[in-house]
C-alpha cells in the first residue's frame, strides 16, 4: 500500500511540474533549448491572419527576419517588383519572456522607431506565431494581428 501512495505522489509532483513548464499558449510544453537559442535565426512569414481570418499572402508579404543572438537583426521586403528593402532591427524579450519587442530604424531618417509588442503563441527552433493588436489601416479599428513564421 505505501508503494502505490509513494507511485502516485510521484506520478501527480510529475504532471503538475510538466504542466506547469509551457510558458505559451500553443506550446512547446517544454523545451532543452533556451528561448533565445530558439528564436535567433531567420525566420519566413508563412501565414497571416486578421481577427482570426486568414489572409492571402503575396508576392509584397514574402518577409524575410532575421533575428541575431546580441538583439540586432534585419527584416527584408519587397519593393516595388524586383527590388528588396533591407531594415535594420533590434529585438529583446519583456521581462517575463512572454512577448517579443521589436523596434525598426527608420532607412530615411536613421531614427529608431517606437518599439512594437508581440505576444508569443508558440515558439519552436523551426516555428514561431506572434499575436498582437494594431489600428487597422482603412477601418481604423482595432485589429488582432496573428503572424505564423517558419525557419528558413
Amino acid at each position: 500500500m505505501k508503494k502505490l501512495i509513494y507511485i502516485t505522489l510521484i506520478l501527480a509532483a510529475t504532471t503538475i511540474v510538466f504542466s506547469s513548464c509551457g510558458k505559451y499558449e500553443e506550446g512547446p510544453a517544454i523545451s532543452l533549448l533556451s528561448k533565445t537559442a530558439r528564436i535567433t535565426g531567420e525566420w519566413v512569414l508563412d501565414s497571416h491572419y486578421y481577427n482570426g481570418e486568414e489572409q492571402e499572402l503575396t508576392e509584397y508579404d514574402n518577409v524575410v527576419v532575421e533575428l541575431l543572438k546580441d538583439g540586432t537583426g534585419t527584416l527584408e521586403a519587397p519593393f516595388f517588383g524586383n527590388t528588396t528593402l533591407s531594415i535594420d532591427l533590434e529585438w529583446e524579450f519583456d521581462g517575463d519572456k512572454e512577448n517579443l519587442r521589436t523596434r525598426i530604424k527608420d532607412p530615411d531618417t536613421e531614427s529608431w522607431q517606437s518599439w512594437e509588442e508581440s505576444k508569443i503563441l508558440m515558439l519552436k527552433n523551426n516555428e514561431m506565431w506572434l499575436e498582437r493588436e494594431e489600428i487597422g489601416e482603412l477601418s481604423g479599428e482595432t485589429v488582432t494581428v496573428k503572424e505564423i513564421y517558419v525557419a528558413k
